[in-house]
């Protein structure tokens, strides 16, 4: 190649702190390149001295893959670098080659020369690694302030407090304080933020909360959770006049120099959500008891049961007993005496059957028919209290009070593979005693619906 170029052509491209520079032939494709040290002493060079050829085998090999598109359409595309240049136009690029398993940026610079008729670029390269990470390092610092500052200006506009606490000193200031603060003991300004907070976190913070504010707003927990995180959230109470006052404290990074931290009334809100929730909890409660007695209805009792078939289902080891318990005579004492007065005898019925079995869930499923589910005590007494409730049921027969046939049944893993199967047995159990009780069942109807009568019109 001939390299009689003008001073003029020359000295433009070197005018760059290089670390190589190339000079390549237009027409013919061949070049010339003078590596001073660096990276570009590994490049692969091919026996023609074809650049474009020589350019298409170093991006694959050397130029980072993030960057391997860009100097494929501009670098190792001839007519693309070419036109790029033309008119005088200089070309500048920034790129990435890799040294070992690290990227290392450069810059390149080309221009178009002539020398005896010929057209040839002159491309210039340098090392800006350190220049281009100190940028990056700057531009991303610059975007997080910006996006705290947002933060910051955001919170600004729903404070009742907000704290500036520098880092490096711990000094604090309370640069607002309205509603929430105003009639509490709180020092505006001081030289230990964090010491502070625990002196005045017994004056003005709920005492249920003091240990969950001292242990979050512990210095080093508190940096943790905004290097993590980049926001720090916590609803507490403080201890005001007219008794405990919900608030939403948020700290962030201003800058790493100084946390912003603010403080929101937020009480009513909070008041507002308990408030649905416990009607929310009220109406579905409601949704579960019967009307007539005041214990779990059968939509209850449905939903109790499928958690029993979810435990027996998944193995777990359940121990349970089904006691059914059926009215005896209430078409009668409604026939004879009104609903009312059958009304009346149900929760007879219904007070019976939860005296007796006092420690589980009691159900009425049916007009005249209830459930207990026997668990715990009740079900390692269930055979004593089978005893008592047969001698319940005598006693009230002789006095004329309400009659009630029971059927107690146990879950037996081995062959029970629902609740459904406890149930028929225990309403099977329930059926006998009901017909066992039949005898004299006329004459003990009759004189319990004068009994009931006899209430009903007093």
């Amino acid at each position: 190649m001939n390299s009689l170029l003008s001073i003029d052509d020359v000295s433009l491209a070197l005018s760059l702190d290089y670390e190589c520079v190339f000079f390549v032939d237009i027409e013919s494709d061949n070049y010339a390149m003078f590596a001073f040290g660096g990276n570009h002493k590994d490049l692969e060079l091919s026996e023609t001295s074809n650049f474009w050829a020589d350019s298409r085998v170093n991006l694959e090999t050397i130029i980072y893959k993030d960057d391997r598109e860009w100097f494929a359409q501009n670098i190792a595309d001839k007519e693309s670098l070419v036109a790029s240049v033309q008119d005088g136009k200089v070309f500048r690029g920034k790129y990435r080659i890799m040294a070992g398993d690290k990227p290392v940026w450069y810059s390149m610079k080309v221009v178009l020369g002539h020398a005896e008729q010929r057209n040839y670029l002159i491309i210039g390269v340098t090392n800006i690694d350190t220049q281009e990470r100190e940028r990056l390092a700057l531009e991303q610092k610059a975007t997080k302030s910006e996006l705290y500052g947002q933060i910051v200006m955001a919170l600004a506009e729903r404070y009742d407090a907000l704290y500036m606490v520098d880092l490096d000193t711990n000094h604090y200031a309370l640069y607002k304080s309205e509603r929430v603060f105003c009639e509490l003991s709180v020092a505006l300004e001081g030289e230990d933020f964090f010491n502070q907070l625990k002196k005045d976190a017994l004056n003005v913070i709920y005492k249920e909360d003091i240990p969950l504010i001292v242990n979050a707003l512990d210095r080093r927990t508190l940096l943790k959770e905004l290097d993590d995180n980049g926001v720090f959230s916590l609803t507490y109470r403080l201890n005001t006049p007219k008794g405990p006052l919900y608030v939403n404290m948020v700290a962030v990074y201003a800058d790493k120099k100084h946390v912003v931290i603010s403080v929101t009334n937020i009480d009513a809100q909070v008041r507002r959500e308990q408030k649905i929730r416990e009607e929310v909890s009220a109406a579905y409660e409601k949704a579960r008891r019967d009307d007539l007695t005041g214990i779990k209805n059968k939509t209850a009792y449905g939903e109790f049961e499928s958690k029993l078939n979810q435990q027996i289902q998944s193995g777990e080891s359940v121990k349970f007993a089904i006691a059914l318990c059926d009215v005896n005579g209430l078409k009668t004492v409604n026939d004879t005496l009104g609903h009312i007065a059958g009304d009346e005898y149900i929760r007879s019925a219904s007070r019976l059957v939860c005296q007796t079995f006092a420690h589980s869930p009691v159900f009425r499923i049916g007009g005249d028919e209830f459930v207990a589910i026997l668990r715990g005590s009740d079900f390692e007494n269930r055979e004593k209290l089978e005893k008592e409730f047969t001698e319940a049921i005598e006693k009230n027969a002789d006095k004329h009070k309400v009659v009630v046939a029971c059927g107690i049944s146990v879950f037996d893993k081995e062959h029970d593979k629902d609740v459904s199967s406890v149930f028929e047995r225990a309403d099977a159990l329930m059926y006998k005693n009901k017909v066992r009780m039949k005898n004299g069942h006329d004459e003990i109807i009759g004189t319990i619906i004068q009994s009931i009568g006899a209430k009903v019109t007093n």
